[in-house]
């Protein structure tokens, strides 16, 4: 962002109260814009440059979740803190899968929120400069090879711009990658952050690491790049296209390999088509062959293609699509983590 602007903050909440608070703990250091319904905040956010915004849950006129999705769909690179006295598990489902940046509940700490919001700046550059780059790639490559070519030479070349090997903050980068990258392929707009959210459900069922758990967050993340360039057409895509697609995998794992990224991530992102009974692909492994991180994250996969509307079908009910993944347990799916998957899906 430029460090000559004052960030533009909005803070949304029907209360007059919380929104003087957060307005005298954040004027110091930004521009601060309030609101005390959601239609009137989107009216804000599409006359002004707005950087953050922070959103209460329950208001009138229009409920937090609808102006959340609102704002995402007009923008995905604002940055969104829910902060609310009415927090659900429900809600923060929600929060979750709309890539929300915090989830704060009332009564908040002062420094908790100055340092929630200057987070925020840093990944909403991030995902500036990011979107800058791909823009400028998308305008002067007419094809999927050039598309791929000039990621892989902006991979390679993150010394220059933003290494996530040398940060702790190299997941929200990918976020921020991958979150770009689905944006030109509207059947796959938010493919990866929910493929995320379901392998953190299973992460929590197999009780890993904390650092385990970022390391697969960031393979799922992964997964799909190596779709770069490539569009769902509606209906059927020809042979060559075919064989594209089913290349993604190996050509997604050579284009992170700058990112220095562990061998269980790679391995993540190059075998999460690998089928139980060794008839999956790239390289047809079988049963326990297959590493852990590939076999949560095909689960994730298909489950997401099937609860989720493509150009080619239609959305099915959880419970259908979940019925389909135990119906290939054992086959095509790590029948335990197909267990566990059913389980952390049904305490959510």
């Amino acid at each position: 962002m430029d460090q000559e602007r004052r960030a533009n903050v909005l803070i949304v909440d029907d209360e007059l109260g919380p929104r003087e608070s957060l307005g005298m703990i954040l004027k110091p250091s930004f521009n601060i814009y309030a609101s005390e319904d959601g239609r009137e905040a989107l009216q804000i956010i599409k006359n002004t440059n707005i950087d953050v915004v922070t959103l209460d849950l329950k208001m009138p006129v229009m409920s937090g979740e609808e102006v959340l999705k609102l704002i995402k769909d007009y923008d995905p690179t604002i940055e969104v803190v829910i902060i609310t006295g009415y927090g659900t598990l429900k809600s923060a489902v929600e929060a979750i899968k709309y890539n929300v940046f915090d989830y704060i509940l009332k009564p908040f700490n002062v420094s908790d929120i100055l340092s929630t919001v200057k987070r925020c700046l840093e990944r909403r550059e991030m995902s500036l400069r990011v979107k800058e780059f791909l823009m400028a790639v998308e305008k002067e490559s007419k094809s999927p090879v050039k598309m791929y070519k000039h990621i892989s030479q902006f991979l390679n070349k993150l010394d220059e711009f933003y290494h996530p090997a040398k940060s702790e903050g190299y997941l929200e980068f990918v976020k921020v990658l991958t979150t770009t990258l689905e944006g030109n392929e509207p059947s796959m707009k938010g493919h990866s952050d929910r493929v995320n959210y379901y392998v953190t459900l299973m992460a929590e069922g197999l009780k890993l690491s904390q650092a385990d758990t970022r390391d697969l967050q960031t393979s799922a993340y992964l997964h799909d790049i190596g779709n770069v360039g490539m569009t769902v057409k509606n209906g059927s895509s020809d042979e060559k296209e075919r064989i594209e697609r089913r290349d993604h995998p190996l050509k997604g794992a050579k284009m992170v390999a700058p990112l220095k990224l562990s061998s269980e991530v790679i391995n993540g992102i190059k075998y999460h088509h690998e089928r139980m009974d060794g008839t999956g692909f790239p390289e047809g492994l079988k049963g326990d062959q297959i590493p852990l991180f590939a076999r949560t994250i095909a689960i994730a996969d298909h489950y997401d293609a099937l609860t989720t509307d493509r150009p080619d079908k239609r959305a099915l009910s959880k419970h259908t699509a979940l019925a389909e993944l135990k119906k290939n347990a054992g086959s095509q799916f790590d029948a335990k983590l197909v267990d566990i998957f059913a389980k952390e899906q049904r305490n959510k």
